[in-house]
């Protein structure tokens, strides 16, 4: 059997953390098996004056009876160890349809990446077994490359890093270890639920794998070392396809066109990743190739999957909320104080001392709008009365965003749209100081120059 060293395991942390971490570390500690050896071997093997670089956190899920009990298991194990301890309570929120195992590893990481100071390292327990449990479920799930690159040992999380020093090490070995030194854990019941997928993997599965391939855990590891590898030469690729292709946050739709199959899809995966898009389906990234390319150049294509869109609109798509914000519904504006919008800013006026809206010919409150509301609403500009519909395509807003613009009407006159223009009817006299509207912290709706 492998033998498990704890100084080995300092210089393995050692190794993979990058030169800008601030030497502190933070052990996600659940007090089960995995955790407790890597907290017991660190505290092993750094020395009495290093021990306050180390600290260790308790993630309370509250799907347990006894994770009470838990907490008070792991705040002993650290005071007897001389380690800085803390208790994170979290609620988790499962969506309809969605795992409770998702959920809470959801929840989990969310509560450890606020906790982090700048430049700490989060170490974690995972090792070998996890990661061929998790290199299994990408190829049932018909996972990509980065996929079957399965755990990183380290990668940036939070305002620091996360790394998982005993990806090297079985289960097996951590367990041996941990019986040698005496150690106590806590063994969760839902381990031991085969409606999870690892748990089946763990319970049903992998052992039967081990009895004809006892080295199944280190070849999976070493797949997901050359997947990793392979990952990051597609990433080059499409750095360097991105290069001709992307005006701004937006991607022209004739450079992806101008490239062959896989290199637009690799291009397409790349492009939504970098915009915070959860990844499509293999199906819907075919279907969003398709429409992309195929619709012509007056048409407005659009894919949805996971409250995410991608929308083309002339040559470049946009990646987008699947449902852009609600349009407010019709309020009344006491404009010489700030107006709340929600998710699409705020309105507030300004004295000019120039041009603007008169004052004087202000009531008190002023109504503002969105369309439909004030489509029939008359603008006057250079003597002009046009349609609302042509003055907001004249401002380049984009088609699916049109709703969100605010709209300031008096009587039936638009005073201004957004704070792009203002009504020449209402303007302030030569020598008058007048008013203009600001439209704060606007969401970007307006179409890119390309």
């Amino acid at each position: 059997m492998q033998h498990f060293d704890p100084q080995q395991l300092l210089a393995r942390i050692e190794q993979i953390l990058p030169a800008q971490n601030s030497g502190r570390w933070c052990v996600a500690f659940s007090g089960g098996l995995d955790s407790s050896v890597l907290l017991h071997a660190l505290a092993v093997a750094l020395p009495p004056d290093s021990r306050q670089r180390l600290r260790a956190i308790y993630v309370d899920h509250q799907l347990q009876p006894q994770s009470g009990a838990w907490h008070l298991h792991c705040e002993q194990v650290c005071r007897t160890l001389g380690l800085a301890y803390q208790q994170i309570v979290v609620t988790v929120r499962i969506e309809p349809g969605a795992s409770v195992e998702a959920a809470a590893r959801t929840a989990r990481y969310a509560a450890l990446r606020e906790a982090l100071v700048p430049e700490e390292v989060l170490l974690t327990a995972h090792h070998a077994d996890d990661q061929l449990e998790t290199v299994l479920l990408a190829l049932l799930r018909g996972s990509g490359i980065k996929g079957l690159a399965a755990m990183p040992a380290i990668q940036r999380f939070g305002a620091g890093w996360h790394a998982r020093p005993l990806l090297g090490q079985t289960r097996a070995v951590l367990e041996h270890w941990a019986l040698a030194e005496g150690l106590a854990w806590i063994t969760d019941p839902s381990n031991q639920a085969l409606d999870f997928d690892r748990n089946f993997l763990r319970s049903r599965v992998i052992p039967r794998l081990r009895t004809r391939w006892p080295a199944a855990a280190h070849s999976a590891s070493r797949t997901a070392l050359h997947a990793a590898e392979a990952d990051q030469l597609l990433q080059q690729v499409a750095q360097a396809d991105a290069r001709d292709a992307l005006v701004e946050s937006c991607l022209k739709v004739s450079a992806l066109a101008a490239l062959s199959g896989p290199r637009r899809r690799n291009l397409l995966r790349y492009w939504l990743r970098a915009s915070g898009a959860s990844m499509p389906s293999t199906r819907k990234l075919a279907s969003m190739e398709h429409d992309m390319l195929a619709a012509r150049r007056d048409r407005l294509p659009c894919t949805e999957w996971d409250r995410c869109a991608v929308r083309r609109h002339r040559d470049l798509l946009y990646c987008t909320a699947a449902e852009p914000a609600v349009s407010c519904q019709p309020l009344l504006w006491e404009w010489s104080t700030p107006l709340s919008l929600g998710p699409l800013g705020c309105l507030q006026a300004e004295v000019v001392e120039s041009g603007g809206l008169a004052t004087s010919r202000l009531p008190q409150h002023l109504s503002v709008c969105f369309r439909p509301d004030a489509e029939r609403a008359l603008f006057a500009a250079r003597g002009q009365q046009g349609k609302l519909k042509k003055l907001l395509q004249k401002a380049q807003v984009l088609p699916w965003c049109r709703d969100q613009v605010p709209l300031v009407l008096l009587d039936g006159w638009l005073l201004a749209i957004g704070d792009w223009w203002l009504s020449e009817k209402f303007t302030a006299p030569a020598g008058e100081q007048g008013v203009r509207f600001v439209w704060r912290e606007q969401p970007r709706i307006r179409a890119v120059d390309n």
